[in-house]
């Protein structure tokens, strides 16, 4: 498969390669996704550029966490019939190596989510993190009935009044 990865931080163009490495297989409680889109996130962008300190978690990364994509393979605890299923990933890098800037990725089943129909394939690779941020900032600690909330459209943040 082809992906986007960096084995040392720094400026993009300095450390990001693309390049060829081997199709990654799920283990037994995983999936397989075939990307079609991916998002970029603040915390990537981080983590890539050594903002978060200079040392590698992983000797090799591929980058990214939030992808929308097509399963098309199965560990052995995973209902076969997820094949074919377009889903969106949240979280693909967290803790692991690989993150969603290849043309598959493997993670546990329950981050592949499965999209709607009724929406367009990119809207699933702006889910993950930015969505789940915003879910958990407007239904925790007692939710936001009653308050005003300010969603700051494009500025990636949501702040409670």
């Amino acid at each position: 498969m082809k992906a986007a990865y960096y084995e040392q931080t720094g400026p993009a163009e300095h450390v990001l390669v693309v390049g060829d490495l081997p199709d990654p297989e799920p283990a037994a409680d995983e999936v397989r996704v075939r990307l079609a889109w991916t998002g970029v996130n603040p915390s990537d962008v981080k983590a890539r550029s050594g903002a978060r300190g200079p040392a590698m978690p992983f000797p090799r990364v591929i980058p990214h966490s939030d992808c929308m994509g097509v399963i098309d393979a199965v560990g052995a605890e995973v209902n076969p019939a997820r094949i074919g299923q377009r889903v969106w990933v949240w979280n693909a890098a967290w803790g692991r190596p690989n993150g969603t800037a290849p043309g598959l990725v493997v993670l546990p089943q329950q981050q592949a989510v499965a999209l709607p129909d009724n929406l367009p394939d990119e809207v699933g690779a702006c889910l993950g993190i930015p969505a789940l941020t915003a879910a958990h900032a407007v239904l925790t600690d007692g939710g936001v009935a009653g308050q005003r909330v300010l969603v700051a459209g494009g500025a990636d943040a949501v702040s409670i009044d």
